[in-house]
């Protein structure tokens, strides 16, 4: 299956934070149903996505934000032909579970591996997921046409479920296990063997409960755990006799013909409204094998994308910036000129003329290396610069004159005048703020204060749309992309290879892209990591170009996956974080907190910022 590069970055859904690898998941899992379909579609097998499935194609087009698996479902005389070759047909490698114990008789499972893989074609196929991707298959079963004919189904069924659910290989020979048995053989007038696993036997024993109607003159289906134990999920068989296809992220999927009914009895009448709880295991579906898989990449490269905090990362470098504005360049160099004006007068009239050549040579040095800083700062044009060259000429003419150094001041002193003038007109001590947004899509998150910014008289404001590329599987970059073109028209770009942020140290830099080298799917050029960034800057903020929905206590999905995006580089290494609200702010200090150690929670108190965009006031972050 193909998938953009763009589907696999992080992604907010329904105000849902959805990391880069869960989005390999989503794609590892689709490429198990892809095979599981060629097989379906071989022998004419019917299938129909399911439970959290079903209602993600009805309700999003797509997974459920946040969902971490894939489930389908297949009326029983298909789930027992598809499993009678699933083995023989699907690709080497896959796993299916054994005919036997409880996984085959409420669900069953088909696995791209037995273990984490990190081999090259293992991860071109399954999109750079290294850990078990799998698709859950749920048989349904028909429903006796006769009520007292069902009633005695559900009965034998809790007798042998009971029996299976609490005899195991420890107890299997005691009293009660054994009139257990006996009872069940009575009843169902079947012989188990007490040499052999008594629980296996029994699931066994309870499938064929399950299965013990056939289609003939079934009107009705169900899922049997949930119709015997609550009574719910059972289905007119009309809803499955056919499929049709729906949008499902980048594909499209089985659902039953009658899907919307279908998923009301599932879900309830107010199914296309999201909440986010449920499920029946832990979330993410991967987590349990994280640390096998840093131990087996040790060394070999950060498939995980991992960020390691260092108590380092929180030194702030001392800024030099104050000392490199144009302006003051510009004035410091009059200010020094003139002092070595009254130097060389003083050396020439006590007939030091060696010494004040030197001098001179110093004031046209001075004035060379002043033009050129200002030349690179954008300003070649400007009449500052003009000046500054006209002085050199005349400090050349004085130095091979030595008859007029005496006259220095009345030579140079007006050029200094001259000059100071224009500086003050034309180079006015102003502070910069430079915005760095890495995607067009994302920008307006930074357009509230930018706009702030461009209305405030003391800033010189820039927009600095930054080159990015997309990872391939070995994490190494690959082409970068560059959006400057792609940004309204009303905002003024520069071009980032205009803009030398070591030469001008910006007072202020805002930065949208957190995650330096530590994300599964994209990066910045290194240039502009937040490590490099706050080397050569006065203030380094980070905006999330993100919304979400407030994160609440009990929402261990979402608290969950902050550490995508809350533990990353940027947030460590910025002065200044500016979060949606408090809510939120909390959520990052107690997430922060946990990942560098309750010692450092004053560090992040003062870090993360409630901004609120709707205020028209820049915030003073000096």
């Amino acid at each position: 299956m193909h998938f953009p590069d763009s589907f696999f970055e992080d992604e907010v859904r329904d105000g849902f934070f959805v990391p880069g690898l869960m989005k390999k998941t989503w794609a590892a899992q689709m490429e198990v149903l892809a095979d599981i379909a060629k097989v379906c579609q071989k022998y004419n097998i019917r299938w129909f996505a399911d439970r959290g499935t079903l209602l993600g194609a009805v309700r999003h087009g797509g997974y459920i934000p946040w969902d971490d698996d894939l489930d389908i479902c297949m009326l029983r005389d298909d789930y027992i032909r598809f499993y009678s070759v699933a083995e023989k047909e699907l690709p080497v490698g896959y796993y299916l579970p054994r005919v036997q114990g409880r996984e085959r008789c409420l669900l069953s499972t088909v696995w791209n591996r037995t273990s984490i893989c990190i081999e090259k074609d293992h991860l071109e196929k399954f999109h750079g997921y290294p850990y078990i991707a799998g698709v859950d298959i749920f048989p349904l079963d028909y429903i006796a046409p006769r009520p007292e004919d069902e009633k005695a189904r559900c009965q034998l069924a809790n007798l042998v479920g009971h029996a299976a659910s609490t005899i195991r290989d420890d107890n299997q020979h005691t009293d009660e296990a054994e009139a257990l048995v006996t009872e069940i053989e009575q009843v169902l007038h079947v012989t188990l063997d007490r040499g052999k696993s008594m629980q296996n036997q029994l699931f066994a024993l309870l499938e064929k409960v399950f299965s013990l109607f056939s289609s003939e003159n079934a009107t009705e289906v169900a899922y049997m755990p949930n119709w015997i134990s609550w009574k719910s999920w059972k289905f007119p068989l009309e809803y499955y006799e056919k499929s049709v296809m729906l949008p499902f992220e980048h594909t499209k999927i089985a659902v039953p013909i009658l899907y919307r009914e279908a998923t009301r009895v599932q879900f309830g009448d107010h199914y296309m409204t999201p909440v986010r709880s449920g499920g029946g295991h832990d979330y993410p579906c991967y987590q349990p094998l994280e640390q096998k898989l840093a131990e087996l990449t040790l060394g070999r490269g950060n498939l995980l994308s991992q960020y390691h905090f260092s108590r380092d990362h929180l030194h702030r470098p001392e800024w030099q910036g104050q000392n490199v504005r144009p302006g003051k360049l510009a004035a410091d160099f009059v200010n020094i000129a003139r002092e070595l004006h009254q130097k060389i007068f003083e050396a020439a009239s006590a007939g030091n003329l060696d010494t004040a050549k030197y001098l001179l040579e110093t004031c046209q040095n001075s004035a060379i290396q002043t033009g050129t800083t200002l030349e690179q700062f954008g300003l070649k044009d400007h009449l500052s610069i003009r000046l500054l060259e006209q002085y050199c000429e005349q400090v050349y003419l004085i130095h091979e004159n030595p008859d007029s150094i005496r006259s220095v001041h009345q030579q140079l002193d007006g050029e200094l005048a001259h000059m100071e003038a224009i500086i003050q007109t034309e180079l006015p001590i102003r502070k910069e703020i430079v915005f760095l947004p890495f995607k067009a899509s994302f920008w307006n998150s930074m357009e509230p204060m930018w706009r702030e910014a461009s209305r405030n008289p003391d800033y010189d404001v820039y927009v600095i749309p930054i080159p990015y590329y997309y990872k391939s599987l070995d994490q190494s970059s690959g082409k970068l992309h560059y959006e400057g073109g792609l940004f309204p028209d009303y905002v003024p770009v520069t071009d980032y290879r205009q803009y030398d942020l070591r030469i001008r140290q910006p007072d202020i830099t805002i930065i949208h892209n957190p995650y330096d080298d530590c994300s599964f799917t994209t990066s910045v050029h290194p240039s502009f990591y937040s490590s490099n960034l706050k080397n050569y800057t006065g203030q380094l903020i980070y905006i999330p170009y993100f919304q979400l929905d407030e994160i609440e206590p009990e929402d261990t999905r979402s608290i969950h996956n902050m550490k995508y995006y809350v533990t990353v580089p940027g947030v460590v290494h910025s002065d200044k974080v500016l979060v949606q609200s408090e809510q939120m702010r909390t959520a990052y200090i107690e997430c922060l907190t946990r990942f560098a150690g309750e010692d450092t929670k004053t560090i992040w108190e003062k870090k993360i910022i409630c901004y609120d965009k709707t205020h028209n006031v820049l915030p003073d972050y000096r």
